[in-house]
């Protein structure tokens, strides 16, 4: 018998896609993106041994898959194929073991790069940054978020503005009262970038950050410009960089903190 009659659902899950970092990210950065299949059965029964079969997932990440809520299965897994896709590119050799999770829910990686991933119900993205790339003795952490680009119906919803924006980012959210849509968009891109910036800075601050602890400017020329509001980091003690870029369909935002080195914490 073929493969595909074997194990239909294996192929089932799509091959990563390589999705360009945002312009002014750093070059060494390398994104994949797994979608979910729409037509993916729920019962993982049907479909998670095949991916180990495949050695595209590993037995340890299919128990973690299996000790999830249903919901979660199908995400966690396109994460995990992202990652190790990403992984791969810049160390082939550590891309075949587990990819499990830190008591923080971040991905366990191997010492050879720096990652992060982000998951919504119907794809994951994950980021990679190889360790070779960066600057010897800096501690430097990785941060990715994705989300759907807001369309029309979705300025009806209720608006997380007030949760997560800062006084002076609320003020400059009126610029856009005119145009709802690019409204939502602009509350949902800082939703993003906070959330990037808040998975960058996890590994050495180890606290729940709130978003009003993460200040943005948005720039004429479209960059962003991040401030730490945190008592524990008032002395350039990390230097935070974000980008973004938006598709029809995503909002991508990434993350770079760098600790251990002199910088004006912004």
């Amino acid at each position: 018998m073929s493969d595909a009659t074997t194990r239909p659902s294996a192929l089932a899950w799509p091959a990563p896609q390589f999705v360009p970092a945002p312009s002014d990210a750093p070059s060494a950065f390398t994104m994949t993106r797994v979608d979910v299949p729409a037509t993916l059965d729920p019962d993982t029964g049907i479909w998670l041994p095949a991916l180990v079969a495949d050695a595209r997932l590993h037995p340890d990440e299919a128990a973690l898959v299996e000790a999830m809520p249903p919901t979660r299965r199908a995400t966690f897994v396109a994460g995990r194929l992202a990652m190790r896709a990403a992984v791969a590119v810049h160390a082939p050799q550590d891309a075949t073991g587990p990819i499990l999770r830190t008591e923080r829910g971040a991905p366990v990686l191997p010492n050879s790069v720096a990652g992060s991933v982000s998951h919504k119900h119907d794809a994951a993205l994950a980021l990679v940054l190889p360790r070779r790339a960066l600057t010897a003795g800096a501690s430097v952490h990785v941060g990715v978020d994705l989300e759907h680009r807001p369309i029309a119906r979705d300025v009806t919803r209720p608006s997380i503005a007030r949760r997560i924006l800062t006084a002076p980012e609320l003020d400059a959210l009126s610029a856009f009262d005119a145009d709802p849509l690019a409204q939502r968009e602009r509350v949902i891109l800082s939703f993003a970038l906070k959330e990037a910036v808040y998975k960058a800075i996890d590994p050495t601050v180890r606290r729940y950050v709130r978003f009003t602890e993460v200040a943005l400017e948005f720039t004429a020329d479209g960059a962003v410009a991040v401030s730490l509001l945190l008592p524990e980091l008032l002395h350039g003690d990390m230097t935070v960089r974000a980008q973004y870029s938006i598709d029809d369909r995503w909002i991508v935002a990434t993350a770079l903190a760098t600790a251990g080195l002199s910088g004006s914490g912004t």
